[in-house]
């Protein structure tokens, strides 16, 4: 199943809206898109709030634009994690290493 992914500007800062599932056949589009983002240095917030799945490959891509950000010292933040990817991501044991923020929106 392919992703659809939307680019939002808030205030200074990137939103990369991800609808759908990611997996293996998608996360690539979703890796190209975190890097292109961070490398143009405008804080970025990845929205995952419409993303019904997640596997391994999929917390690999938010985990390189993590370490991509640190790198080149832009913001990184995921937003509204779906209770799925939420609970992928406590699985791997990384909700402490990513700043994870929850809107009302």
């Amino acid at each position: 199943m392919a992703i659809k992914v939307d680019t939002l500007n808030e205030g200074g800062v990137t939103i990369l809206k991800v609808t759908g599932e990611v997996d293996l056949e998608s996360s690539p589009a979703l890796h190209d898109q975190i890097t292109k983002l961070i490398r143009s240095g405008v804080p970025l917030k990845v929205d995952l709030s419409d993303v019904p799945y997640m596997d391994s490959s999929g917390i690999a891509v938010l985990t390189q634009g993590l370490k991509l950000s640190q790198q080149k010292g832009v913001a990184y933040a995921l937003l509204n994690p779906s209770t799925q990817v939420q609970a992928v991501i406590d699985l791997a044991l990384l909700s402490q290493l990513f700043t994870i923020e929850h809107t009302d929106a």
